[in-house]
C-alpha cells in the first residue's frame, strides 16, 4: 500500500514538473518574441496601429497563454490594460474572447486525455473512475473556483473536463465567469488602481467572492447530507421489504 501511494505521488510530481516546464518554456517564448511588457505592446501598437490585426494578435496571445501557461492570465491582460486604459472595452473584448476560447480548449484536453492521465497516475482504471465521480461532487464549487483570482482556474477547467461535466454547463459558466474575471482585471488594473477608492472596490469585490464561495460550499455540504439521508432511507425501505417477503415465503 505504501509503495502504491509513493508511486502515485511520484507520477503526480512528474506531471506537475512537465506542466511547469511547458509553462516556463511558453513564458520564455512570449518574452523572447516581445509579448510581455508595456514597452513590448507599445512597440507592437506603433507598428500595427489601432487595427483589427493588432487586436486579433492580442486575442491569439490570450488563447496561447491560457493553454500553455495555465497559472494566470495576467501576463497579457495587465500590460495591455495599463497601456490602453482609454480603450478598455477593446482590451476587454479581445481578452475575453481569447481567454474563453483557451478555456474551452483546456476543457476538451481534459475530456479526451484527462481520464488516461488519471489512470496512469493511479495505475488503476477503477480508481480513476472513482476519482472522476468524486470530482463531479464539486460541481457547485466550480462556479466560485472560476471566479476566485488566486485559484488556478485553467487547471480547474482541465480537471473538470476529466470529470466529464456537461459541456453546455461548462460553456455557459466559463463564458460568464471569464467575462467577470476579465472585466475585473481590465478595469481593475486599467482604471480602478489609479484611484485610492478603486482599491476599496477591489478589496470589497474579493471579500464578496470569498463570501459567495463559503455559501456555495455550505449549500454543497447540505446537498450531500440530504442525498446520503435519502439513500439511507431507501436502503432501509428495501431492506424491510425483503424481510417481509422472506417472512411471507416461510
Amino acid at each position: 500500500m505504501k509503495k502504491k501511494i509513493l508511486k502515485i505521488i511520484l507520477k503526480a510530481l512528474i506531471v506537475v514538473a512537465i506542466i511547469g516546464a511547458i509553462a516556463g518554456i511558453s513564458y520564455l517564448v512570449l518574452r523572447l518574441c516581445g509579448f510581455t511588457t508595456v514597452e513590448d505592446f507599445t512597440r507592437l501598437r506603433d507598428e500595427l496601429g489601432d487595427t483589427f490585426g493588432f487586436w486579433a494578435i492580442i486575442t491569439a496571445l490570450q488563447v496561447f497563454q491560457v493553454v500553455f501557461l495555465p497559472i494566470t492570465n495576467q501576463i497579457i491582460t495587465v500590460p495591455i490594460a495599463i497601456l490602453f486604459n482609454n480603450e478598455l472595452w477593446k482590451v476587454f473584448l479581445s481578452s475575453w474572447i481569447g481567454i474563453f476560447i483557451g478555456t474551452i480548449i483546456l476543457f476538451f484536453i481534459g475530456r479526451f486525455g484527462g481520464d488516461k492521465l488519471l489512470s496512469w497516475i493511479l495505475s488503476d482504471k477503477e480508481s480513476a473512475k472513482k476519482c472522476e465521480e468524486w470530482l463531479k461532487q464539486g460541481k457547485a464549487f466550480y462556479v466560485s473556483a472560476m471566479l476566485i483570482p488566486w485559484i488556478p482556474d485553467d487547471v480547474i477547467t482541465t480537471i473538470v473536463g476529466t470529470s466529464k461535466y456537461n459541456f453546455w454547463f461548462v460553456l455557459i459558466v466559463s463564458a460568464i465567469t471569464r467575462g467577470i474575471c476579465t472585466a475585473f482585471s481590465v478595469w481593475g488594473f486599467g482604471y480602478l488602481t489609479q484611484f485610492w477608492w478603486g482599491w476599496i472596490i477591489l478589496v470589497v469585490g474579493l471579500i464578496a467572492l470569498l463570501g459567495a464561495t463559503f455559501l456555495i460550499w455550505k449549500w454543497q455540504q447540505n446537498k450531500i447530507k440530504k442525498e446520503k439521508a435519502m439513500r439511507q432511507l431507501l436502503e432501509e425501505m428495501f431492506a424491510d421489504e425483503e424481510a417481509i417477503y422472506e417472512e411471507l415465503r416461510k
